[in-house]
This record gives structure tokens, sequence and C-alpha cells, in this order.
């Protein structure tokens, strides 16, 4: 009887293993015989499943994307506003998990290299703009749900904004800790008169 493999499970064991080695060196320096070690594969093997470097890199990116998404998608559906004195309490404690995750979250860690590609490959670019693009989308849905229609586009776009820092800051341990605790409250201190 022939072996049956579960192509998507040995594609994501790639694609971890990938992530794996970004802990290790910078993606733009990663191989495909590396990636192949990390998974404990032959490359012609790991080739069955990704034609090249790129689709592997895109597809990877494609997760991510994926995974932020319902992600933050999942925060909000499980923290409903009125457990929160104030929308200004609810905002802080969503980007404190921004910053911090929880604690058995495994969050994709190429945040910051995925922008810098980016700069340099179209295809990169094209999929962080729509990632941006799909989260924007997102964080209306969610800031609409709590504010109401009043808000839109643009404070989703400020949001994005935040959050991409505090990923990028989070990633490279330059927040204080004490950053994610009222990060909001900080930058309305920046509004006052």
């Amino acid at each position: 009887m022939p072996l049956i493999v579960d192509k998507e499970a040995v594609r994501k064991d790639i694609l971890m293993a990938f992530e794996r080695c970004i802990e290790k060196k910078p993606m733009t320096k990663i191989t495909l015989r590396d990636i192949a070690e990390e998974a404990g594969m032959s490359h012609p093997k790991l080739l069955h499943y990704f034609e090249s470097r790129d689709d592997l890199v895109v597809s990877y990116l494609r997760y991510t994307k994926d995974y932020m998404t319902e992600k933050c998608k999942a925060w909000f559906a499980s923290h409903p506003r009125a457990d929160y004195e104030s929308n200004f309490a609810y905002m802080n404690t969503f980007m404190a998990y921004v910053a911090k995750g929880d604690p058995e979250e495994k969050r994709p860690n190429a945040t910051t290299q995925t922008y810098v590609l980016a700069h340099y490959s179209s295809v990169v670019a094209d999929l962080v703009k729509g990632e941006f693009r799909e989260w924007r989308e997102t964080m209306e849905q969610c800031l609409i749900a709590i504010y109401g229609p009043e808000v839109g586009k643009h404070e989703a776009e400020a949001m994005m904004i935040l959050i991409a820092g505090t990923f990028i800051c989070n990633y490279n341990g330059a927040l204080t800790g004490e950053i994610s605790d009222n990060i909001i409250g900080y930058l309305g201190n920046l509004t006052l008169s």
C-alpha cells in the first residue's frame, strides 16, 4: 500500500524549518539546503514541495500574514469590549497583546527582515502591501465594532503603523516593557493642548 503524505503538513514543516533558520541567520543568507537540513530532508525532496527559494519565501510571507490576521481577529473576538472600563483601557490591553503576545503563542519572527526584503523584491513588496491592506481592513472592522461607524480607514492605518512599530521594536528587544502598558495613553499625551 502506498504511503499517504499530507503535502500541506509537510509544506508547513518546511516553513517552520525556514523560520528556525531565520533565528540563526539573516533571511537573505539562508539557502534551500539550509532549510532542507533543518527540516530533516534532502534538498531534492524539499524541491518537491517548493520549486524555488522565492516560492518558499513567498509561501512563508503568506503564512505570516494569515497567522497575524487570524490572531488579531481572535483577540478581538475573545475580548468583549464590555469587559473593560473604557475604550482606552481596551485598546491599551490590545497593544499589550501586540507587544507581548500570549505565552503559548509562537509568532512568526521575520517581520523586520520581510519589510527590508520588500524594498528589493517587487513580489515581496506586493505581498507586504497586501498584508498591510488586509490587516488594515481587519483593524478597521474591529475599530468600528468598538467605536462605531465614526472611525474608519484613517484610524485603522494609524493603528497599523503603531502595530508594525511595536512588532519591529519587540522583535529587536527595543521595548522597555513599560511602553506596552500605556502606549495609547502616551500618544494621547502628545495631543493634549
